[in-house]
């Protein structure tokens, strides 16, 4: 995993609503492991090496482990990681002490990504806070209730086939799934002239990235975005110009689906066969 691309996972958007640290709730189901959330992000209590407390962001949009300099000064390239007693050697890399990550989360937080969880069946409870490991029976169990969607791992990249719906226009193509994203939907520069959109009558804002700079957005309105058989109705697409290469035209998706739309969920991803579960929470 790259800086380069951890960079662009975490908008923190001035025009958008703010939210604090929320506690999960009192009564968990067995095995759940509670988080805390900040702007929607899931926010873990992980052990670093065997003895390092830390806060861990899980990012299903990122891969690898990416670690501040003060808590791995020796720049290890794999350290350990371990939440509640699942523990993994997970491949880093280095967060600069003057990271903005590590302004906005404290500067002992890891960035966490999907592959810790890697052939394992993992359920995400917004409402709930609390993530847990499911077995296969359990999953067998729960499914029924579920909209099933497959999604495919793309040099690590995962995406799932979905629609946007603009006006008359139906956007259709990969969504790159980044719980990490703080933001709905993402578009890529290239979707503006490619489907003939305007933004005569957009709502124009600014948002800050991970190194503090600014960047100029728009956004539309959606009538619908769907991915499977769940879809969200009226919500605000955003389209930017910024220059990292995760919004630019590419082979691979036409966008990033963030966490303000997983919020909207029961969530399961099942990493062993590549599929992913949704149930209006």
């Amino acid at each position: 995993m790259r800086l380069s691309i951890i960079i662009c996972y975490l908008f923190l958007f001035i025009a958008g609503e703010t939210s604090s640290c929320n506690s999960p709730c009192d009564s968990l189901p067995q095995g759940a492991i509670p988080f805390t959330d900040f702007k929607n992000n899931v926010m873990l209590d992980g052990v670093l090496n065997d003895s390092i407390p830390i806060k861990a962001l899980l990012d299903v949009g990122a891969w690898g482990v990416a670690v501040p300099s003060q808590a791995n000064p020796g720049n290890r390239e794999y350290v350990t990681f371990e939440i509640n007693g699942l523990k993994k050697w997970m491949h880093t890399t280095q967060m600069n002490e003057n990271s903005q990550f590590l302004n906005w989360y404290g500067g002992y937080c890891v960035l966490l990504g999907w592959d810790f969880f890697d052939r394992r069946i993992l359920e995400i409870s917004y409402k709930g806070k609390y993530i847990r490991m499911l077995k296969q029976v359990v999953l067998d169990s729960l499914k029924s209730d579920y909209d099933s969607i497959p999604f495919q791992n793309k040099g690590r990249r995962l995406v799932v086939g979905g629609t946007v719906n603009i006006g008359d226009k139906a956007i259709e193509g990969n969504f790159w799934l980044d719980t990490g994203l703080n933001g709905l939907l993402f578009l890529t520069d290239n979707i503006v002239a490619e489907y003939g959109l305007t933004f005569d009558k957009t709502k124009r804002g600014r948002a800050r990235n991970m190194d503090s700079s600014l960047t100029e957005i728009n956004m539309l309105k959606a009538n619908s975005i769907c991915i499977g058989n769940s879809c969200l109705a009226d919500k605000d697409v955003i389209f930017t110009r910024s220059e990292w290469f995760v919004f630019r035209e590419n082979d691979i998706y036409i966008g990033l689906l963030g966490n303000q739309f997983f919020k909207n969920f029961s969530v399961i991803f099942d990493f062993r066969k590549n599929v992913l579960y949704l149930k209006t929470d």
